[in-house]
């Protein structure tokens, strides 16, 4: 019994402990709960909080986006306004001045297509001018199609001289009948002080979003652009009504002259130094040139004429140097009636002054709406051209202008051509990684044989052609075959003999290519008549298939194959040496030999 005491007095004092710390930690737990739901509470608190900044700053974002977009498209308008003003204010070339004005109104406005009229008093009509985006399909019908005044929609903007909206029927528009889809037309009228200049037209396939801030860039651009059309119609009717017309018989015949030169020659150079002189037959003067410009080298290339050593031919005078390059930046004529009144000379007009010369007239040459080059004339004496002088030669400078362009664009055929043959040429060395360039390095090794020799211009181009298709036969080769690091069989062997020959074939259908064919068809006759596809012996064989067949064995020579490493150069030249009279011709050594030692 006491031992029962004993124990309980033991043991209720722990359990009366532990109860107690079990509520202290009850209520330690309790409080940790509470601080862990207010932390719940104001983590929700922060996150709708920063939910609402987000919200806010893409609010902030858009609109700031917004505000850009709208910036850059004022600093858009502005800047094409900018470079209209700046058309309107160098040039008098009316049809320049149409022409840059029609391109920046097509990108302000955001038409579809663009159209230009202008006003001719004689058939009283508008005349088409210019146009952008039109199909090239209705070009013709554009170029021939006068419009009257009488249109409902042209009488209210040349009476409110106001651009005009009008959006088309299902018809489409009485205006131009010829154009399909049309949704609306603008009319920006181009009016003078007493008669009509023209319109520009933009034509919207949708129905544009038009503000009334477009409606101010069109009035601006009606109200500028019928300024400096006045302008120019004025300065070229002054100019016409100051000149009158000399020696019409010589003129025209020279003129005739000029135009047959000018058609039968295909080249720039010839073409311009023959019109140069016969220009001293129209025009008495002592110096005639015509330079180029250059915006690449920043200056004039001499191309053409006679009378002056101040300047060799084909050499650059920077824009910086000479006054001709105002010419170029006003798009007008320049005429000093004596240089020796002018202040301040820059060096090719002091040089030019050293030499005797008082007076000149330079012309602006114009192809495609862009100054390419300026015709020069000078007199040792004052006051030396006429006004009919400027007619004839703003006439002259129109003929060259048009055959600079026809030479251009002959120029760029060529290329053309020649890029097209440079293409399937790497096509072929693309058949086998070890014939890359190929084609390339022969065509170098060839060029240099060719004018070793004294090839003519013609007979160098021919050349190079050659080289560069000389194994277009190839591409009926299986590049297993191309590749292969091992002997070939006689059978692959018989394979690889027939691209010569397959080239020929494959160039045979093109006509321009018949001068090519004999030298792709026998570049792997040997001299001694052992070679293939023919057996062709000596001087049977073309001479360009002797050239072909030393600069394709060079190359071959100096390049890695699968079954072995490229030869240095010196090895070359004694294998060169060693087969001279048995497969090669040994005058095309010799020639190849003799370029390689002038160029170590």
């Amino acid at each position: 019994m006491n031992k029962d005491n004993s124990k309980s007095q033991i043991i209720n004092p722990e359990i009366e402990r532990l109860k107690s710390e079990l509520e202290k930690k009850d209520a330690e737990l309790q409080l940790l709960k509470s601080e862990i739901e207010g932390r719940q509470n104001a983590m929700e608190d922060e996150r709708r909080a920063m939910m609402y900044m987000l919200e806010d700053a893409n609010e902030s974002i858009a609109e700031m986006e917004s505000a850009k977009k709208r910036l850059e498209e004022e600093v858009e308008i502005t800047k094409h306004l900018l470079m209209i003003a700046e058309a309107m204010a160098n040039i008098t070339d009316i049809g320049k001045l149409i022409s840059q004005v029609l391109e920046c109104s097509h990108k302000i406005t955001g038409c579809d297509i663009c159209l230009a009229y202008l006003w001719d008093v004689e058939r009283e009509a508008f005349i088409p001018n210019y146009s952008i985006d039109l199909p090239y399909a209705i070009l013709p019908i554009f170029n021939t199609s006068k419009i009257k005044y009488d249109a409902e929609i042209l009488i209210k903007a040349f009476a409110n001289r106001i651009p005009i909206i009008e959006e088309a029927g299902n018809e489409g528009s009485s205006l131009f009948p010829y154009i399909q889809g049309i949704n609306t037309i603008t009319i920006i009228p181009l009016s003078g002080r007493k008669d009509f200049l023209g319109f520009i037209s933009g034509i919207y396939r949708k129905k544009p979003e038009i503000t009334e801030k477009d409606m101010k860039v069109m009035q601006g651009i009606s109200n500028q652009l019928s300024t400096a059309l006045e302008q120019a119609r004025l300065y070229r009717e002054s100019l016409d009504k100051s000149m009158e017309l000399s020696h019409k018989i010589e003129t025209i015949q020279v003129m005739n002259d000029i135009d047959r030169s000018i058609l039968s020659s295909l080249r720039s150079t010839e073409m311009l130094e023959t019109v140069i002189m016969m220009i001293g037959r129209l025009i008495f003067c002592d110096r005639a040139t015509v330079v180029l410009v250059d915006k690449e080298k920043d200056g004039f290339i001499y191309s053409a004429g006679f009378g002056t050593d101040i300047v060799q031919k084909g050499a650059v005078v920077p824009f910086k140097n000479t006054s001709t390059t105002e010419v170029v930046k006003s798009g007008r004529y320049q005429y000093i009636a004596n240089l020796s009144e002018i202040k301040g000379l820059l060096p090719l007009e002091e040089g030019l002054l050293k030499e005797g010369f008082l007076s000149h007239i330079r012309i602006p040459l114009v192809a495609k709406n862009e100054i390419v080059g300026v015709l020069n004339l000078g007199s040792k004496r004052p006051s030396a051209f006429t006004p009919e002088d400027l007619s004839t030669l703003e006439k002259l400078a129109y003929q060259i202008g048009v055959a600079l362009e026809n030479s251009r664009l002959i120029t760029d055929l060529e290329g053309l051509f020649i890029g097209t043959v440079k293409s399937l040429s790497s096509a072929i060395d693309a058949k086998s990684r070890w014939t890359a360039g190929h084609s390339e390095r022969v065509t170098k090794f060839a060029i240099e044989i060719g004018k070793g020799i004294g090839f003519s211009e013609k007979e160098l181009k021919d050349l190079e052609i050659a080289s560069l298709l000389h194994d277009i036969g190839k591409l009926g080769t299986y590049e297993a075959i191309l590749d292969k690091a091992g002997k070939l069989t006689d059978e692959e062997l018989k394979i690889i003999k027939q691209h010569p020959g397959k080239g020929a074939e494959i160039l045979l259908a093109i006509k321009q290519m018949k001068d090519i064919i004999p030298g792709v068809k026998h570049h792997h006759e040997f001299f001694n008549g052992k070679g293939y596809p023919d057996g062709l012996k000596g001087e049977g064989i073309p001479l360009m298939a002797r050239i072909l067949c030393v600069a394709d064995s060079v190359d071959a020579m100096g390049a890695d194959r699968p079954y072995r490493k490229g030869r240095a150069m010196d090895e070359i030249i004694v294998e060169l040496k060693r087969c001279s009279g048995m497969q090669f011709d040994p005058k095309v050594v010799d020639v190849f030999l003799n370029a390689v030692k002038l160029k170590s």
